[in-house]
């Protein structure tokens, strides 16, 4: 906790220093205002009020008393403006600190490798980006100012009660003690339910997220219930965390608002009548007021603080995740050569690779494959073969243990990542399309297309003829993952962005396979044009589409087990005609 609020504050005061120090600076007059203006009520009193009874100018006892009044208006003012200037510096630095933030954040995730999506779930992600960041907006813009001025408000408090009367004043900042050790001691111990609470937090976002998103499973499977009751566990746990949490913020409320007005306002009420009737310690009845709303108002900021520690710790927790989150090691681009599209030939070579995800778990074993450039390599094998895991590493979005890809001769690791994405265009089996027009996702790799480019992309795709007789055409907006469309239709858009591209080497990673056989005939014509000139590398479940590819590879654990055109491995009748008979049962 200690680091996180230590790095924090570093945070808000590299960016927006300034703000923070007029934030304090006005924090420190206002709680410095109220302090001042409750001690002049014993000058006010003693000096003004009292003799006023037995003067017998009353018209100078008055005016006296009216610049007295006045005074303690300018006092008041001078509070006043000092919260309106720090309400607005921390409005600045609150917005402008979650800006940067935010920004920082999403700027992060963009940069971080594919593995550190592979390793971590959208809900814990996102509950990164909306509960943590909100806690720390609460944070900035009451916990820390109410802290502060809490603090200040409590010493000057002191100060003042001890030049009104030593010996109450001490008995005053005894009880203060005891009150804020007291409520210390509860919060230290509720420090693990404010971090259970936002880490059940976290996982009940994430649990609402994947059922959201898998809700047609839910309901094929009829998982109704089975679904209810995992979320009331989980909603349990964060009832429980957070009934723990409130409840130890109440305790300190409690505690604190009973001392406040059984010990700093009824005792203290007693003693000062007691000092004056016996005229001990020079108390009269101007000091016994000040000192009677001194000793109240010295509650309060106890009370307040206490209440912003419950907030500040939650906020803490969720910092802790965010720098987590800002710390993860962004994908590094070790390639130092720049390759133009235009010079690319397309030869892509596979020597002795291996791989795994985890250490001491291998999933590719000294892989070879070679592919001359305008060829189709389909790669075929059983589910968890790696067929997946060797387009990933033509990406580079994970690196080889061993081994090294070439692209035209050149190591890819040498190659700009930037560069060797823009080289691969890729189709993959889960279909994603962005918030905007069709034309948008069609043009999404290329922006530069015209719209009549991206129509001839459609046309390529076969997506040309349901987009017209859509009724705003290739205006028509698409929204939450164009789910207004169908399944097939959107992985047509999603062969039409792969055309528009325009990329020397494609990959298509069973990009028909949501697709129905008349549809995947229409587009079959079109994904052959569209291969032509490029070299190719095509997964697929139905075999029936790489029948006339110019190389088969047959995956199995890892493992290349044999390799050839159809007809040859046919009559090897090995590993490749057993999956294309189970296939063809299949269909």
């Amino acid at each position: 906790m200690k680091d996180n609020l230590k790095r924090l504050l570093k945070y808000i005061t590299s960016r927006y220093g300034f703000h923070f120090a007029v934030t304090m600076i006005c924090v420190i007059v206002s709680a410095l205002t109220s302090v001042v203006a409750y001690t002049y009520l014993s000058a006010l009193v003693d000096r003004y009020i009292t003799p006023l009874i037995t003067m017998e100018d009353k018209a100078a006892g008055f005016e006296a008393l009216a610049g007295a009044l006045v005074l303690l208006t300018c006092i008041f003012i001078a509070g006043v403006l000092a919260q309106f200037i720090q309400a607005r510096a921390v409005a600045s630095m609150t917005h402008g600190t979650m800006y940067a933030l935010r920004r920082e954040l999403f700027d992060r995730m963009e940069r971080l490798p594919l593995k550190y999506f592979d390793t971590h779930a959208r809900g814990e992600i996102m509950s990164v980006y909306t509960n943590d960041t909100d806690a720390i907006r609460m944070m900035i813009s009451q916990g820390i100012p109410n802290i502060v001025s809490a603090l200040i408000s409590i010493v000057a408090i002191m100060a003042a009660l001890l030049i009104l009367n030593i010996p109450l004043a001490f008995l005053a900042v005894l009880m203060v003690a005891v009150v804020m050790g007291v409520s210390m001691k509860i919060v230290g111990s509720a420090r693990n339910s404010y971090s259970d609470q936002q880490q059940n937090l976290s996982d009940l976002n994430e649990y609402v997220e994947e059922i959201f998103s898998g809700q047609k499973v839910v309901k094929v499977f009829r998982r109704e219930e089975k679904c209810l009751e995992e979320f009331r566990e989980r909603n349990e746990k964060l009832r429980q965390s957070a009934f723990m949490a409130s409840k130890y913020t109440g305790i300190v409320s409690a505690v604190n608002m009973q001392a406040g007005n059984i010990v700093f306002y009824f005792l203290f009420a007693v003693l000062c009548s007691v000092f004056v009737i016996n005229g001990w310690g020079g108390m009269t009845i101007g000091k016994t007021i000040a000192f009677l709303s001194l000793s109240k108002t010295m509650n309060v900021p106890v009370i307040l603080a206490s209440g912003q520690i419950y907030a500040c710790v939650t906020a803490l927790a969720g910092a802790g995740r965010i720098f987590d989150l800002l710390d993860e090691v962004p994908e590094e681009d070790e390639g130092k050569k720049n390759i133009d599209a235009r010079d690319v030939k397309g030869k892509v070579e596979l020597h002795h690779v291996d791989f795994s995800y985890v250490p001491g778990t291998q999933i590719l074993h000294d892989i070879e494959l070679s592919a001359k450039p305008g060829q189709k390599i389909a790669i075929v094998g059983t589910t968890g073969s790696g067929k997946t895991t060797i387009t990933n590493l033509l990406n580079r979005f994970y690196d080889l243990d061993s081994g090294e890809i070439l692209l035209d001769g050149i190591p890819v690791s040498d190659i700009r990542k930037a560069d060797l994405r823009h080289l691969i265009g890729i189709v993959l089996q889960d279909t994603h399309l962005f918030t905007g027009t069709i034309l948008d996702n069609i043009r999404y790799g290329n922006p530069d297309l015209t719209d009549r480019q991206c129509m001839e992309a459609a046309k390529t795709a076969r997506a040309d003829d349901f987009i017209t007789r859509l009724p705003d055409g290739y205006n028509t907006m698409l929204t939450r993952d164009a789910q207004n469309l169908a399944e097939g239709q959107r992985q047509l858009l999603n062969i039409a962005r792969a055309v528009a591209a325009d990329t020397p080497i494609l990959i298509l990673d069973e990009a028909t396979s949501s697709v129905d056989p008349r549809t995947e005939r229409l587009i079959q014509e079109g994904m052959d044009n569209l291969m032509k000139g490029r070299t190719s590398f095509v997964i697929a479940h139905r075999l029936s589409t790489i029948i006339n590819s110019d190389l088969i590879v047959v995956l199995d654990h890892g493992r290349i087990l044999e390799s050839g055109k159809h007809e040859e491995l046919m009559a090897k009748k090995g590993a490749y005609y057993r999956l294309h008979c189970r296939s063809d049962e299949a269909s």
